[in-house]
């Protein structure tokens, strides 16, 4: 899928360049499983329905199954198993490789915030999924996460062990990283939305700030990124929307065109679009409580405020659009920490030490 190159595209390169990658497979249902998965999971709602197409226990168990008779042509050949997310388990005890898991968010997390709109599940799947997770994250040799707010659940939610779970980030989806453009003195301040999930990223939000900013910043402008529609009852004065895109030049040309990237989310575990703004040298503001607090650095490349004040966040926005010398300063400070922190092999080193350690475990036999 297009998707999934782009999300792991640069991170595989990453890999490769330390290690020897013997297979990468592709647990996607296809075919008849697909269609029938897609049918009795079906909803009208496009985010619950995706959510539940993922997240329903034969899928899991069908994805399970089919990648662990996939991975024991490799018992020879590799040393461990890397597995990307949570929707299947590919560990099957003694028949198998030592498990490696690298995941972005747990069912506990996204259960506790209904208010984004991703709360698929009935309580009784709900419990049935997370008895799923809870035997794969037990039988990870380790686990790799992307943020602090994953981590925590994994240890107060499942009971994992916290001497077996490494934060180690995430990369931007940009490579080699791109030149940040400088933006025309006579430019209007323009901000950034990009997110999916209009609602769950909270671009209605957004909306609701950005007619309030622009009162004390009239020629600011607002790109919103999104699969549409935008909901009735707000103002576009001075917004322009723009379809979703995988292609990589079309979103970059979005960010060169912006002076802040914002991205009030209701539930966010980790944020590659905060990653992507900051790699342009744009200024971003976040939210609180959230994965965007390992991301952001609070007046230093960003400003983060709190989710449920709407007054925080026209402030930020106010702040951002009329002190052109903060955003640049800000925005240097952005890209110089992606340079620093958060490309794919910055990744790969955090994630070396639970390779190797998981790669010289004994098998059993």
């Amino acid at each position: 899928m297009a998707d999934m190159r782009v999300k792991y595209g640069a991170f595989f390169a990453a890999l490769s360049r330390r290690f020897d990658v013997v297979d990468i497979y592709d647990a996607t249902l296809r075919g008849l499983s697909r269609y029938w998965n897609a049918l009795w999971t079906y909803h009208p709602s496009i985010p619950v329905w995706k959510e539940h197409f993922f997240k329903n226990v034969p899928a899991f168990k069908f994805r399970s199954r089919q990648t662990t008779a996939h991975l024991k042509q490799f018992r020879s050949k590799a040393d461990v198993v890397l597995q990307i997310g949570a929707l299947l388990n590919s560990g099957c005890g003694k028949e198998c490789l030592p498990l490696v898991l690298y995941t972005d968010n747990t069912t506990r997390i996204t259960s506790r915030r209904p208010e984004s709109g991703r709360l698929a599940l009935s309580h009784q799947e709900t419990e049935r999924w997370v008895s799923y997770e809870r035997e794969l994250y037990h039988g990870a040799s380790h686990i790799a996460v992307r943020a602090n707010l994953v981590r925590t659940s994994l240890v107060n939610d499942y009971g994992v062990d916290g001497k077996r779970i490494s934060v180690v980030g995430g990369g931007v989806n940009f490579s080699p990283l791109p030149e940040p453009a400088e933006r025309p003195l006579d430019a209007p301040p323009t901000v950034l939305f990009i997110g999916e999930e209009f609602h769950r990223k909270g671009g209605d939000l957004l909306l609701r700030t950005f007619a309030q900013a622009r009162l004390h910043v009239p020629n600011a402008k607002l790109r919103i990124v999104t699969r549409g529609p935008i909901p009735m009852g707000y103002s576009l004065e001075n917004v322009e929307v723009f379809p979703s895109s995988w292609n990589r030049e079309v979103i970059a040309d979005h960010y060169r065109h912006a002076d802040v990237f914002v991205l009030p989310s209701r539930l966010e575990t980790w944020g590659d679009v905060l990653l992507e703004a900051m790699s342009f040298a744009v200024p971003c503001v976040g939210v609180r409580g959230q994965a965007m607090e390992d991301i952001i650095q609070h007046e230093a490349t960003g400003l983060l405020v709190d989710q449920s004040q709407t007054n925080d966040l026209a402030g930020a926005l106010i702040r951002m659009l009329s002190q052109p010398a903060m955003r640049k300063r800000m925005g240097q400070m952005a890209r110089a920490l992606v340079e620093k922190e958060f490309t794919w092999d910055r990744v790969v080193d955090r994630l070396e030490p639970a390779l190797i350690a998981a790669a010289n475990r004994p098998l059993q036999d």
